[in-house]
Formats: structure tokens, C-alpha cells, sequence
């Protein structure tokens, strides 16, 4: 066998097969495949700066996770190792040619190899839905059986990076909600210096600080929202929200939860722009944003002061 070695792992020929192993990948042992599932193979080079990398792709495509820093079919070289592995991707591109042009079923060849890997990914994936169910169960443990029977609350509970952290806000929330509201993003962050969670509904923005005497809500209708903008610092970030009112900040938000509530702020509201559309509106948007200030005067939200103040700050973009 002759083996191109590689900074993670090796790719063994002898005869009509390959074989591979990435060592840092303790789940997976070598795997040996025949010429014949081999259906692409793809190189980057290798500088002095940067490591390059060759993959290999069997039957249809790429059974492995995209985006995946462990690729199985992956193996990484120096720049020493260059002129090896493309000597080995020339070799293996005469591979796939002869079987295109001879019209060899890779795919099938690749099912009757009995990839190892295959098997380890059947186990992943049974796992990952074992340990879903797992965190599904938990939670409704946790936020008890009126929470739990709504879809919506489980929903956003599950797919939130902190959810489980909101658990006592998500068990409190079918109190706080309207009629037909539904609630689309949760999440523990900061409004001020106060730590609580956001709620994202189809109608509201709310933040909850629980507390021992009870909850603390505070609420931002959508349509009071003009812009919002999304800001990261290493791993957490910070959504701005500007309303007619003046500007909220919820920090300390883990970068999962600022995205998904950035993404369904806007989805929910399509009104909710960035921050730099909002400052590039014209004079009819100005006047639309005046109305909506006179409903809130009406509405008693805003005095007659604040109306004024407000109505002139927006007829000065005019």
C-alpha cells in the first residue's frame, strides 16, 4: 500500500482500492473502498501560510455533515506534503474519468463497500433524536402541563440556545399571552443591567424579569417598531430597537438567539427595516411615522409634550 500522509490522517492505495483514516476522529476507524465508488475528488493547495486539503466524494455525493471540521473524506497536508497529494489528485481524477466513461455505477458500487462510515452516521443521527426527546422531556417537565400543551411555547423553548434557562418565564407565559397570540423567539439577555428574557410574538415584544413578587413585564408593540440592528461581540451579541418612543437594547444575547430573533423580527413584522433603511426613508415615510404617533397620543401612550417633540424631530428630516 502506499500511503499519502497527511496533518490528521492518511489515504492508503493498493490495487483497485482506497483506503482512509482520520486519526482525529476516534469513532471511525480505517475505511476501505473500491475504486469504482470514487466519484469526484477535489483539491485545494497547500502555501506556506495555509494548510490545503484534499476530498474525496463516493456514489452520489458527499456523505458527510457540510461545513463539518472533521470531514471523514477529508485529509489536510502541509506545505512540505504538496507535491504528494497532487500527484494523488491527478491519480484519482484518471479514477473518476474511466469510471464516467465506462459508465460504472458508483452509487451502487458504494452501497455494496458497506462504508463504516455510513453506520457511524446512522448512530449519530439516532443519537442527536434520542438526546432531542431527552431535552423535549425535560423542559415540559420543568415549565408544567399548560405551557407544555401549547406548540408555540415548546417550539421556541427548544430551538432557543437558552431556553431551558427561561423555563420558569415560558411556564408563566400562557398568563401573559393575548388572544391568538403566538409566541416565535425566547431568550435570556439583558434589557439595562437587568437580566430576563425576551419574548418574541406575532403581535408583541415583551421582557420578563421574574422575580420573587412576581413578573415584570415590559411591552413593545410591533408597530411602535421603526428599525432594528444586530450587534456581536466575540460570543454574544446585542439587538438595538429603535421605536417611535426612543431606543431598547437587548444584550448578552448568545449568537443563536440574536439571529433568530433579528430573522423572525423582521419576518413577523414586515414593516421592521434596518437601521440604515429606516434612516434613508423619505418624506412619506415620515409622514406614515407621524400617524402612527397620533394614534399613540390617542391611545394615550404619548402626552401631548412627547407627540410635539416627536413630530417635530420627524418633520425635520423633510
Amino acid at each position: 500500500m502506499v500511503l499519502y500522509e497527511g496533518t490528521d490522517g492518511w489515504i492508503g492505495v493498493e490495487g483497485t482500492t482506497l483506503t482512509i483514516l482520520r486519526t482525529d476522529n476516534r469513532d471511525i476507524g480505517p475505511r476501505t473502498l473500491p475504486f469504482q465508488a470514487l466519484s469526484r475528488v477535489t483539491l485545494r493547495e497547500a502555501t506556506r501560510l495555509r494548510r490545503g486539503h484534499i476530498q474525496l466524494c463516493f456514489g452520489t455525493g458527499v456523505r458527510v455533515p457540510k461545513g463539518a471540521d472533521d470531514v471523514p473524506n477529508m485529509i489536510r497536508f502541509g506545505y512540505e506534503r504538496r507535491e504528494q497529494f497532487r500527484a494523488l489528485y491527478e491519480y484519482l481524477q484518471g479514477v473518476v474519468r474511466t469510471n464516467v466513461s465506462t459508465g460504472v455505477d458508483m452509487a451502487a458500487a458504494y452501497e455494496a463497500a458497506n462504508d463504516p462510515l455510513a453506520v457511524w452516521q446512522v448512530a449519530q443521527a439516532r443519537r442527536q433524536q434520542d438526546e432531542h426527546r431527552q431535552r423535549i422531556d425535560k423542559l415540559a417537565r420543568k415549565i408544567g402541563p399548560e405551557a407544555a400543551a401549547r406548540q408555540d411555547i415548546m417550539a421556541a423553548g427548544i430551538a432557543s440556545a437558552t431556553g431551558e434557562r427561561c423555563w420558569l418565564v415560558l411556564k408563566h407565559l400562557p398568563g401573559l399571552l393575548l388572544g391568538r397570540e403566538l409566541v416565535v423567539v425566547v431568550a435570556e439577555c439583558f434589557l439595562g443591567n437587568v437580566l430576563g428574557t425576551v419574548v418574541l410574538t406575532n403581535q408583541r415584544v415583551m421582557f420578563v424579569n421574574t422575580k420573587f413578587s412576581g413578573d415584570q413585564v415590559q411591552v413593545l408593540r410591533l408597530g411602535e417598531i421603526i428599525a432594528v440592528s444586530a450587534s456581536v461581540k466575540l460570543f454574544k451579541g446585542a439587538l438595538k430597537v429603535q421605536t417611535l418612543r426612543g431606543a431598547m437594547e437587548f444584550s448578552g444575547l448568545r449568537i443563536e438567539d440574536l439571529q433568530r430573533l433579528d430573522e423572525s423580527l423582521r419576518r413577523v413584522d414586515g414593516n421592521v427595516g434596518s437601521a440604515n433603511q429606516a434612516a434613508s426613508h423619505g418624506g412619506r415615510s415620515v409622514l406614515d411615522q407621524i400617524a402612527q404617533l397620533a394614534e399613540l397620543h390617542e391611545a394615550g401612550v404619548l402626552s401631548a409634550a412627547e407627540f410635539e417633540a416627536k413630530k417635530q424631530q420627524l418633520l425635520d428630516r423633510l
